[in-house]
């Protein structure tokens, strides 16, 4: 895809986590969806980039309209699933997955086989996965150490839900890594194949990152040298728990605040936050 069909011109970008940013679990973060709709008629174009691995993008699409009250569309969510399925579009191997129906629809859309015997898997996809068992781990290891490629959606060990923090798809991907003994190629944020996506879509000007998590949202940003902004509605409480590596180019409480401050100095004219001064 060359590029978002926007139906105004559009000067630059945000690129907005999910999970920890416009919601968590099943409860809209206050005012994530107004902030949105600002930033849209503003001219920003919005991108929604998710290490959430477990929906197609049209259910995330779906989930943020039912919760935000956004009207987003397919073409504006990225998945860990894509970039997974991206990793293997070029010789479609047969593929055993360890996760959930985005990871399988991503690759149906790119007419990767999927196959649940390890003896004639080419390829272990793993992502969250809310029913792994012992005997799904076994398969996946045997296949691996029998040579299948061993690509990982993403490796966030948690995730925050509507009260508490959860086990991630890294959890998961660690009990394989170390059953297995191989180590794997990693889709989602911050790495390339994902990056490469949003690097697809983007438009001219200058590019946000919206994220509450350092290591994966921060650590994108910072790989591709756009201007990185911290949200502390997530895992991340106080940014004083940022490793120094990663120091955002600013903190905000939430993404109403982000985008009041983003919004602001396009309209007062300013060179710093809607220039993309620090890109």
């Amino acid at each position: 895809m060359a590029g978002v069909v926007v139906d105004r011109p559009r000067f630059g970008n945000v690129v907005c986590d999910l999970d920890g940013v416009l919601y968590r679990g099943s409860e809209a973060i206050a005012g994530a969806g107004n902030a949105l709709k600002r930033l849209d008629e503003a001219g920003f174009a919005v991108l929604f980039v998710t290490n959430n691995s477990t929906r197609a993008s049209a259910d995330v699409a779906g989930k943020i309209n039912r919760l935000n009250g956004y009207a987003a569309s397919s073409e504006q969510v990225i998945s860990s699933a894509e970039a997974a399925a991206e990793l293997l579009a070029l010789d479609r191997p047969a593929s055993m997955v360890i996760g959930g129906i985005g990871i399988d629809s991503a690759l149906r859309a790119r007419g990767i086989p999927i196959v649940d015997d390890p003896s004639l898997a080419e390829a272990v996809v793993v992502g969250l996965d809310i029913d792994f068992t012992y005997r799904r781990l076994d398969m996946a290891a045997s296949a691996i150490r029998n040579g299948a490629r061993f690509i990982a959606a993403n490796t966030d060990v948690t995730f925050p839900g509507s009260s508490e923090i959860h086990p991630g798809a890294g959890a998961i991907v660690a009990a394989i890594e170390a059953a297995s003994g191989c180590s794997p190629t990693v889709a989602g944020k911050p790495h390339a194949a994902i990056r490469s996506l949003v690097k697809q879509r983007l438009v001219p000007g200058g590019v946000w990152v919206v994220g509450d998590r350092p290591e994966t949202d921060l650590a994108m940003a910072k790989a591709e040298h756009w201007n990185a902004a911290l949200v502390l509605t997530g895992v991340v409480a106080h940014p004083n728990e940022v490793d120094a590596d990663l120091r955002p180019d600013l903190v905000s409480a939430s993404l109403v605040e982000f985008a009041d401050a983003l919004i602001r100095d396009r309209l007062s004219g300013g060179p710093g936050l809607a220039g993309g001064a620090f890109s």
